[in-house]
């Protein structure tokens, strides 16, 4: 092997290995910081309202959502930037910042909240089957149920396409660079704190269900941050 061969094939690897999984780690390391920062004031803020509230009275309306998932994003983002080295790679996590919290949160909760507090205010309930047998009353359980768990569903899907198609040309403009964000799988895990929060809201009266939503959806957040503050290592 000559010398020109040695000076033309490309450095590899392994810093550039150790580089990513610094990110990574980094990325997150700070959007759980985020969320725990966020879960730890909400709390200390209900405690400070009612010195009797417990941690195993914990529970989130959209408000707190929103908060964990500000918490999530500004967590992943300042721990992607202290990380990552490459100045090139600011401009993507800022995008992706944006874009997590208005397309992926704010618009599809939003949305949510609206589109309930109209059901509540129509009242719109599902006819129910008159009958006092188990199956028709289970049904009806479901029918009861049923208006709100599709509001919820059709508000998020409706709510990231909106959103993302606002950041999209918002960004685009801020940026001066034409990049469309798409909607991902991974994005709509980002919800599994709205069907968490949802099943808090349904299932209000079985303390078990909503216990164990509660101490789940923080930690739903994380992919948020992560993906925030990973943007822009695996191109180039």
């Amino acid at each position: 092997m000559n010398v020109a061969d040695t000076i033309s094939k490309p450095k590899t690897n392994i810093n550039d290995k150790n580089y990513k999984r610094k990110v990574v780690a980094a990325s997150i390391a700070g959007s759980a910081i985020g969320i725990a920062g966020a879960v730890v004031g909400g709390y200390a803020m209900a405690k400070k309202g009612n010195p009797a509230y417990g941690l195993k009275n914990l529970s989130y309306n959209e408000k707190d959502v929103l908060l964990i998932g500000a918490g999530s994003v500004i967590g992943g983002l300042a721990g992607g930037l202290a990380a990552d080295r490459k100045k090139e790679n600011v401009k993507p996590k800022l995008r992706e910042a944006s874009q997590q919290f208005f397309g992926n949160m704010l618009c599809p909760i939003g949305l949510m909240g609206l589109g309930n507090k109209v059901l509540e205010k129509t009242n719109f309930k599902l006819p129910k089957i008159n009958s006092a047998s188990k199956p028709a009353q289970a049904l009806n359980g479901v029918l009861s149920v049923l208006p709100k768990a599709v509001v919820t569903v059709a508000s998020l899907v409706a709510g990231m396409e909106i959103g993302n198609k606002i950041m999209n040309k918002v960004n685009n403009k801020i940026f001066k660079e034409d990049v469309k964000h798409n909607v991902n799988v991974e994005d709509y895990f980002v919800h599994a704190d709205d069907l968490c929060l949802t099943a808090n809201m349904l299932l209000k009266d079985a303390r078990v269900i909503s216990r164990l939503t509660s101490k789940v959806l923080p930690a739903t957040f994380i992919v948020a941050g992560s993906k925030t503050g990973m943007q822009g290592i695996n191109e180039g």
